[in-house]
């Protein structure tokens, strides 16, 4: 009796330590590249800067919108290379405050003093209100900015403007591009 205990003891002791080697195989860095499926999903919007060929001169700021799917939340949270206030925001993703609305995150930086509203924010027809920003105020960018700050956010959409295929003006102010709904 005793032997057929140790002896499942140990089968299940091995199946545990083959479970964790698979699993920290699973999760080495670089084994999941996200950058393809961030191609498709972000867009960069620069506030009152004018382009000239690949440049953009005179910005007041930079602005990065990045949708995020269920494709991409599961490689960012695969894939070490990603930065961590990317990783922070799209845990919002399945969250209560996504249902039936579609989720972005945003990256601002700023290189002259400007004032950052959600409002100004827009994606297709829609413009945010400040009720449709999910993040804690402690990373949002809102306010009154210096040249140079930096932050983050998530914040919500409703997804009757996501038609897949469909391209969709996304901005701030008066200035936007036009982004291609992944399908």
């Amino acid at each position: 009796m005793k032997n057929k205990i140790f002896f499942f003891a140990a089968v299940a002791a091995l199946c545990v330590l083959f479970a964790s080697a698979a699993c920290a195989r699973e999760w080495e860095p670089g084994q999941v590249d996200a950058t393809e499926l961030l191609g498709a999903r972000q867009t960069d919007v620069w506030v009152e800067g004018e382009r000239f060929g690949d440049m953009v001169i005179g910005s007041r700021a930079s602005l990065q919108i990045i949708y995020v799917d269920s494709d991409l939340a599961a490689a960012v949270s695969a894939d070490f290379a990603i930065q961590d206030w990317a990783k922070k925001m799209v845990q919002y993703y399945g969250s209560d405050g996504t249902r039936g609305k579609a989720l972005f995150i945003a990256h601002i930086e700023t290189f002259k003093p400007m004032e950052v509203a959600p409002e100004n924010i827009f994606v297709g027809g829609y413009h945010l209100a400040k009720g449709d920003v999910l993040s804690p105020s402690m990373t949002n960018p809102f306010g009154e900015l210096g040249s140079g700050e930096k932050g983050y956010f998530a914040f919500v959409v409703p997804a009757s403007e996501l038609k897949a295929g469909k391209e969709i003006p996304v901005g701030y102010g008066d200035d936007s591009v036009l982004w291609k709904v992944p399908k």
